[in-house]
């Protein structure tokens, strides 16, 4: 592993720490024996590439064993990019070892973990089917920032039946490294950007936009497992609009994308008018990402092929709920420009 830290917390009776080489094949068994053959994402089932992503700091695994040693929860920090910001994901007990804080004592090391390599925060994805993981993310000290409509499947993780719809989920943050102060393009969601900041405590700068200029640069990627596409504008240009609105048509009807996240550079001048142009083409807002960005936070947009009734959504938060009824109001506010 890459520098993990020595620390061991000693748990009802368990031993939490960094995963060790020998660890790997019972976390893939851990995996199996909790989800089957359902769990997403893949790479769990593969002790060799839990090794791998670990050594690379892709991953940084956290494991709770029992009084024989075997590999009885796993938590993890996912970093694909070796970005400045990590998913905290993959949480999983075995049934017969849960109610025994294992959850929280993994989330405490992963903490530590994250401070150690410099991190700027935690986001989190939790499940609006339930309310557990939700108050969990509340616990930790996260605070909601946005609303992801439709991003799952109907069915995953060995659910006994289907949903109704897509599964959506509540964009959670939390910071170690908070910023002094934050400088954002304006947009016309500043109301409701302002008060997502006003949980962390953290005042914004506003600065006006300006047309985008020279040449600009996005990133596309699709999980055909979940049918969902991702555009990151890296640096917007006056081609940004366009390069969107043709990477949006190639994702829902070249390769069958059923919802499409776009992030838009919040520092960059241009991004306001990216994001008018994107809201023409059925684009809604999602949210705010803080440090989504190499050069801060991004403005998170949304577009979804299918519909839903966010009626359907089991909420926590009272402010979650106040962004999901912003979302849905913009979601519906660009459908009635498309018409």
């Amino acid at each position: 592993m890459s520098n993990p830290s020595s620390h061991e917390l000693t748990v009802n009776g368990h031993t939490i720490r960094r995963l060790c080489p020998g660890d790997a094949a019972g976390v893939a068994q851990l995996v199996e024996g909790v989800y089957g053959d359902t769990y997403y994402p893949r790479d769990l089932y593969d002790p060799e590439q839990i090794i791998r992503l670990n050594e690379a700091g892709k991953l940084v695994s956290v494991v709770a064993l029992d009084s024989a040693g075997q590999v009885v929860g796993h938590y993890a920090l996912e970093r694909p990019h070796l970005e400045a910001i990590a998913e905290s994901s993959d949480a999983i007990v075995r049934p017969e070892h849960r109610h025994h804080h294992l959850m929280e004592q993994m989330r405490v090391l992963l903490r530590e973990e994250a401070i150690r390599l410099g991190l700027t925060g935690l986001v989190g994805y939790p499940v609006t089917n339930h309310l557990f993981s939700q108050k969990a993310e509340e616990h930790f000290g996260a605070h909601p920032c946005g609303v992801a409509l439709g991003l799952w499947p109907r069915s995953f993780h060995n659910m006994p039946e289907p949903l109704p719809q897509r599964m959506s989920l509540v964009i959670y943050f939390e910071y170690l490294h908070p910023p002094r102060q934050i400088l954002h393009v304006a947009t016309h969601h500043r109301e409701m950007s302002a008060r997502i900041y006003q949980q962390y405590g953290i005042p914004v700068e506003l600065r006006e936009g300006a047309p985008a200029e020279g040449t600009g640069e996005i990133a596309v990627e699709y999980d055909a497992a979940v049918q969902v596409g991702t555009i990151r504008v890296r640096r917007v240009g006056a081609d940004t609009a366009a390069a969107v609105r043709r990477a949006r048509h190639e994702l829902c009807e070249g390769r069958g994308a059923k919802a499409l996240s776009l992030e838009l550079p919040l520092a960059q001048a241009g991004t306001a008018e990216v994001c008018r142009a994107a809201e023409e083409e059925g684009c809604f807002f999602s949210g705010l990402g803080p440090a989504f960005a190499s050069d801060g936070d991004a403005l998170l947009l949304q577009f979804l092929v299918e519909d839903l009734d966010p009626s359907l959504l089991q909420i926590d938060s009272p402010f979650a709920k106040d962004l999901l009824a912003y979302v849905d109001s913009e979601r519906e506010r660009v459908r009635g420009i498309r018409q």
